[in-house]
């Protein structure tokens, strides 16, 4: 299912309510994400200290507080298989707030998660020193991990808020390249940049997959901080800066108060426009690859036998519309985004130019000074102009392969379907004949 900004912010929103194993999640009171299928941590009523023992293993890290939940789009009964699960989303809660309520929680999350993960930050930035992760966000990694080998044929998408995405940092940093395949995306809402804190190892993990990571930043907001000012370097996945409004107050900045929607997409600072698109982009054409190889897949495996005959005829038949219909709409938006972003950077070295010889206009630098002077910066015309308009011409040739394909795969798939139904028309009536 496709969702807009608002609806993201929605899923991500719900980590925060008290949901069981077996319950609906449910935005907007009618959209079903899924089905609760694990919970992480504990009531506040069984949070508590009831021994010194109990106290040094919180310190010791044995106890973690990490909160969330594993959704899925199947419910889990003794009936179902993990591997009939096809689509998990992992939901981390964020830092309670309550103390009055769950005074444990909220030690276990500022005293033993915020505080020390804040300095890990700031040493590893500043001085280049890293020590090791907080119970927290280990565990974090260790469920994502699991999570992931349990249904191993469903794909991923994970949010969280706050604290929760400190945790998703962590997670995807942790996974090994097969892992990595599986994820859909990740959505960040207001948590520090914990890049500086991860290993090279990490980085370079988190690196692969920036484009499907959007970690979504209000200025505004307190908490999001050790995020560069400029660019889209030194975080994890593509760094989107909200252009948001004064929510007047620091708690509901950081509560989403800050966001602005306009049907249900958000109002992006002009500075995180490219980076954005081009991210989105690159993620609807991998979406558009996956059913491509849907396609192949169940073309190889044939559409002759029992298993194929149960399945409705008609029901087959608009599967495959609806994935022509998907391809059609989803290459569409990727052209439409990749042409407007070819109009948007062509001329943009020219005008860098034009712009700097005018600044130094009357001095005795020659333009050949200017661009010496750029490239010392890493500002060229390839890097300004040449290789995005690369990256959009490249993307635009892959989106017209793919979504061919998918049309020319979704003909010949529907071309078997009717062979099968006619096969076994012929057969009822045989059967009724003989009968």
């Amino acid at each position: 299912m496709v969702y807009t900004d608002k609806e993201k912010k929605e899923i991500a929103r719900s980590e925060y309510s008290k949901l069981n194993v077996g319950e609906d999640v449910l935005i907007e009171k009618e959209k079903k994400i899924g089905y609760v299928s694990e919970v992480f941590g504990q009531p506040p009523e069984k949070d508590m200290v009831t021994s010194p023992q109990d106290l040094e293993a919180r310190f010791l890290g044995d106890i973690s507080g990490l909160n969330g939940y594993i959704v899925t789009d199947k419910k889990i009964t003794q009936e179902t298989r993990p591997e009939d699960v096809h689509e998990v989303t992992v939901l981390f809660e964020g830092s309670e707030a309550k103390f009055d309520q769950n005074f444990m929680g909220a030690v276990d999350d500022w005293v033993l998660t915020d505080a020390p993960t804040a300095l890990q930050i700031s040493m590893a930035k500043r001085l280049g020193v890293k020590t090791g992760k907080t119970s927290q966000l280990d565990a974090a990694s260790k469920e994502v991990k699991a999570a992931m080998d349990r249904y191993p044929n469903a794909r991923f998408k994970f949010y969280a808020h706050s604290l929760g995405g400190l945790n998703i940092q962590s997670s995807l940093g942790s996974l090994e390249d097969k892992y990595l395949d599986r994820i859909d995306g990740a959505y960040i809402y207001e948590a520090p940049n914990l890049y500086p804190q991860l290993s090279d190892e990490e980085k370079k993990q988190v690196d692969k997959i920036k484009y499907k990571i959007y970690n979504f930043i209000d200025k505004r907001d307190l908490v999001t901080w050790e995020h560069s000012e400029e660019g889209n370097e030194g975080v994890v996945g593509t760094l989107v800066r909200i252009d948001s409004k004064d929510a007047g107050d620091l708690g509901k900045q950081h509560m989403w108060g800050g966001y602005d929607y306009k049907a249900g997409y958000l109002n992006v600072k002009e500075e995180s426009l490219d980076d954005y698109r081009l991210a989105r982009v690159k993620q609807a054409k991998e979406q558009l690859q996956i059913k491509k190889q849907a396609l192949e897949s169940w073309k190889k495996r044939g559409l002759s036998g029992r298993d194929h005959i149960s399945m409705d005829t008609i029901q087959a038949i608009r599967i495959v519309e609806s994935l022509k219909e998907f391809a059609l709409i989803a290459s569409d938006y990727i052209l439409a985004v990749c042409d407007f972003g070819i109009a948007d950077v062509k001329g943009a070295w020219d005008i860098l130019l034009a712009s700097c010889c005018s600044t130094v206009s009357g001095s005795r630098c020659t333009e050949s000074d200017i661009v010496n002077a750029l490239a010392q910066v890493g500002a060229t015309k390839e890097t300004i102009e040449m290789n995005r308009i690369t990256e959009l011409e490249k993307i635009k040739k892959d989106t017209l392969k793919i979504k061919e394909s998918i049309f020319s795969l979704s003909t010949d798939i529907a071309k078997g379907i009717a062979t099968v139904a006619a096969t076994d028309i012929a057969l009822a009536s045989q059967l009724q004949l003989q009968w």
